[in-house]
Formats: C-alpha cells, sequence, structure tokens
C-alpha cells in the first residue's frame, strides 16, 4: 500500500517466499514476513489476503565488488548476475578454481564432504552418497589439472583416503564401491570410484591405487554378462543382485572408467570388456537415452577402436536431442558435457578423414549449443551478487545451483560443472569452437 514496501527477485529467491500453486505461483506469508521482519522492512507481520493488490515491476543494477563495477543482467532467469556476452579463456578458468575451490572446503578434516546445502536457509542435506563422493573427487582432480590449485589436491587426496578406508569392499580379486546408508553396491558407484583413482594416478605420475583399481574392475566385470550387458546393483554384504537395471549413467561410466584404466593400465582385456559392452550399446540402441555417460565413452573408445559404428553412435547420442538440449530451460549441466564430448570426438573424426560421416550432421549447431549451454548454466551460478542475498553468503559464493530445487548446493551439481567447464576451457583455449549461440535451425 502506497508503494512503501518492495522486495526485489533475489530477496523473493533467496527467502523462499514464492512457492508452486495449483494454478501459478503462492506466496509463503510466513517465510515472508520473516525475512521483512529481519532485514528491518517491516515492524510486525503484513497481512496479506487474496484481494491484496500486488504490484509488480522490473530493475536494472549495477554491483561493485571493491575493484569493478558489474553491469547486472535483466534478462529473466540470468536477472542479477553480471552481464556476461561471452566467455574467455581465463573467464572459464577462475569459474572452475572458484568451484574446485568451493569443494575444497566442503572436505572435512576426516576427508568427509558436507553433501549438501538448501541456501536459502542454509540448512545441510543430511544423508550421504558415496557415489557422488567418489565422482565428486574426480572432478576435483579434473579442477586441479586445470588450475594447479594445490588446495584442491590436497582436499581431494584427503577425498580419497576416507573413499578407501570407508566405502572400498574387497574380497579376494574383487572390490567395489558400498552404498553404506542403503547397503548396496551400485556399478556406477564402482566406475565412479576407477575415473577418481585413474585420474589421480595420471596427473600425480604415481601408481599408488593400480593394484585397487584392478580389484575394482574386476568387480565391473563380474557384473557383465557374457553379451556385454550389465547388472547394476547387488545387495551388500551377500552380493545378492538387487536391480539388474537402476539408471542409464551406469553403463557408460562403468565402460569410462575401464577404458581410463586402460590408458594407464594397458591390460587388453580392460578394453575387450569395454568393446563388449559398447558393442551391446550398440545393438540395443543406447544412443537413443541421449546420455553424457555414453559421449564420454563413445569419445573414449574411439580414440583405441575407430571403428565408423563407433563414431556414428556418439553423433546420434548427441544430435538426435540437440534442439531439446539447446531449449532446456533448466542448467542442466550434463547437456554440457555431452555436447562438447561429441564436439572432442568429431575433431579427431576430421583428423581420421572421416569427412563424409561428419557430412551428415551439422556440426555448426553442435558449436552453437555448446556456446548457449556454457552460457546459460551461469544463470545457475552463485556470484557474489547472488550469494549475498541468501542466508550465508560466505558458504555458497563460487558454488553452482540447482534452481528448480530450492536453489539447492550439493556437490554433485557442482561436480557437473567442472568437468563442462574444465572440457570448454580446453576448446576455447585451442581455437577449436568460436561460434555464437544463436539459433538452432
Amino acid at each position: 500500500e502506497n508503494f512503501k514496501m518492495a522486495l526485489i527477485e533475489q530477496e523473493i529467491n533467496a527467502n523462499a517466499i514464492l512457492l508452486p500453486a495449483d494454478e501459478g505461483l503462492a506466496i509463503n506469508v510466513e517465510n515472508m514476513n520473516r525475512y521483512l521482519i529481519q532485514a528491518n522492512k517491516n515492524q510486525a507481520k503484513l497481512n496479506l489476503t487474496i484481494d491484496s493488490t500486488i504490484v509488480t515491476f522490473e530493475t536494472v543494477g549495477w554491483f561493485f565488488d571493491g575493484n569493478k563495477i558489474y553491469e547486472l543482467e535483466t534478462n529473466p532467469l540470468d536477472h542479477g548476475r553480471r552481464n556476461t556476452d561471452n566467455l574467455t579463456p581465463d573467464e572459464v578458468l577462475k569459474l572452475v578454481e572458484n568451484a574446485g575451490s568451493y569443494l575444497a572446503h566442503q572436505v572435512n578434516g576426516t576427508g568427509e564432504f558436507n553433501y549438501g546445502w538448501f541456501a536459502c536457509f542454509d540448512k545441510k542435506i543430511k544423508h550421504y552418497n558415496s557415489l557422488r563422493h567418489a565422482s565428486t573427487t574426480y572432478s576435483m582432480l579434473e579442477a586441479y589439472e586445470l588450475t594447479e590449485n594445490q588446495a584442491i589436491l590436497e582436499a581431494a587426496t584427503s577425498a580419497l583416503t576416507f573413499l578407501e578406508k570407508n566405502f572400498i569392499f574387497e574380497k579376494g580379486e574383487v572390490a567395489y564401491l558400498i552404498e553404506p546408508e542403503l547397503r548396496e553396491i551400485k556399478l556406477g558407484g564402482s566406475a565412479a570410484t576407477l575415473l577418481a583413482l585413474t585420474k589421480y594416478m595420471q596427473i600425480t605420475g604415481t601408481k599408488t591405487y593400480l593394484p585397487l583399481c584392478r580389484k575394482i574392475a574386476n568387480g565391473i566385470l563380474s557384473l557383465q554378462d557374457k553379451t556385454g550387458k550389465f547388472t547394476h546393483v547387488l545387495e551388500y554384504p551377500t552380493l545378492e543382485v538387487k536391480d539388474v537395471f537402476r539408471i542409464i549413467y551406469y553403463d557408460g561410466e562403468a565402460v569410462f572408467g575401464l577404458l581410463r584404466l586402460y590408458e594407464i593400465d594397458h591390460n587388453a582385456k580392460w578394453l575387450e570388456a569395454a568393446t563388449k559392452s559398447f558393442n551391446h550399446f550398440l545393438q540395443a540402441d543406447y544412443w537413443q537415452n541421449h546420455d553424457h555417460w555414453l559421449s564420454y565413452c563413445a569419445n573414449e573408445i574411439t580414440k583405441y577402436i575407430p571403428d565408423r559404428a563407433y563414431y556414428e553412435f556418439g553423433l546420434k547420442n548427441a544430435f538426435d536431442n540437440l534442439t531439446f538440449i539447446y531449449e532446456r530451460e533448466t542448467t542442466f549441466p550434463t547437456f554440457l558435457e555431452l555436447t562438447i564430448a561429441t564436439k572432442e570426438m568429431s575433431l579427431r573424426m576430421e583428423q581420421a578423414g572421416e569427412y563424409d560421416l561428419l557430412a551428415e550432421y551439422p556440426i555448426v549447431e553442435l558449436e552453437k549449443t555448446i556456446m548457449k549451454r556454457a552460457l546459460y548454466q551461469l544463470n545457475g551460478y552463485f556470484y557474489p551478487e547472488l550469494a549475498m542475498y541468501y542466508k550465508n553468503p560466505a558458504r555458497i559464493e563460487g558454488s553452482f545451483f540447482i534452481r528448480h530445487q530450492s536453489f539447492r548446493v550439493r556437490i554433485d551439481d557442482v561436480e557437473h560443472n567442472i568437468s563442462g567447464y574444465v572440457r570448454f576451457y580446453g576448446l576455447l583455449k585451442q581455437g577449436k569452437i568460436s561460434a555464437k549461440a544463436e539459433t538452432v535451425s
């Protein structure tokens, strides 16, 4: 009334004032009044009724960080963050380092992560997930490889030590990653562990974890049948089958992990097992799943077996879903991973002279989609000008959030953004991508 009180979008978001309703949106009056009183905008509860008049308005803004003034975005989902027309390699490097540092700060003295936070209320997510512990550690090692930030490596090393002590089940020459809360063994957990341990050995030049990696790979092979199909979940500790299939991610992740071990160990049985499963993917038309792990393993396996059918699988996995990826309203960071892995594979196809196959696919549209997603994911990044509105800005600054999950910040949300931007940096730095994000025909 009389325009005495105004809330900007960032205040509304940071205090969970809007909620979904049966039709449109509803106002959480309790959260609104709590914020108004805490922010000294009102001394008493504001009474809203169904007949109350609410006026919406648009804003423009600037942010001064003590050194530089940033003009802020006014587009709907980008609103309130710094204006970024394009991403330079230096800016991407900073994103990766900030996100990697955020994860490093989430590793406690024992090597365990703070699993996540609901940013609006600085509320800790209580449960845990060993698969995401492993995959997040992998992304931290990727971040270190790019930034050479020692604090990130030290935290990742601590996380690996915790993983080995608390989540590994060994039985003879076989090992698995266990999920203690659910008392189960997931194919994807063992695969993520393999990725983390092999990445650690690659960047440190050591063979520290090679014996364990071989056991974990044997564990993955124990879940593979003669056709290459995997069993996804076992009961722990009985090793009885719990779920033959759980989620599509596990299959590509397992093949990718085996290939990364083969790169270090050079044991043909890892490549043979990966090939057997990839052939199963071909026969079962797995490309229809449009999964980022399938893009990763297609890119990886064609380094060793440049088979035309393998290339085509990787291309279909991305291009059949390209318009959807381009237009997707949520940030969905695995889309950037999927498209960049496909772009990397296409570059090697050019070197191999596979021009006729490449000619069947609109590579320019792939590049536009990569650029679009790389820029679009910034609306899920906690720049300081966004973080400052939330309950504990220092806790979340430099992390990535999921808007449609109440601005949740979970370690795997940050992980997938790091992995995508690390590869995006590589394309930019090498001058392998320059397309502007406009439209996909």
